[in-house]
């Protein structure tokens, strides 16, 4: 039972080698990211929103006070490393946990 697990295995990420297809990142609905205002959201709103950050890091020396970053990003690839789908967003808040800056891209 175990060399036909293993065999099926191999065979299926061999198909997926093949298919060309690859993902980064963790997919987050983007419906809401031109919604984002400096000074009115919070941490809550963000986390209601988007979900899970794929990162967290504390800021320092920030000339806007942030404090802490939460980046969002998800790729797709397909056909050898084409990528055919891309989102970024970067949330940053002050100390009082409401944002203070953020940029949102999207490639399709």
């Amino acid at each position: 039972m175990i060399k036909r697990t293993t065999v099926i295995s191999v065979m299926l990420i061999v198909a997926v080698f093949f298919a060309g297809c690859a993902s980064s990142g963790k997919q987050f609905n983007a419906t809401h990211a031109n919604d984002i205002q400096n000074g009115v959201q919070d941490k809550a709103t963000i986390l209601e929103w988007f979900g899970q950050p794929v990162n967290k890091v504390a800021l320092a020396g920030n000339p806007l006070g942030c404090v802490e970053r939460w980046t969002y990003t998800y790729a797709h690839a397909v056909g050898y490393g084409t990528v055919t789908e891309a989102h970024s967003l970067v949330v940053d808040f002050d100390a009082n946990g409401k944002v203070c800056d953020h940029a949102y891209v999207k490639q399709k």
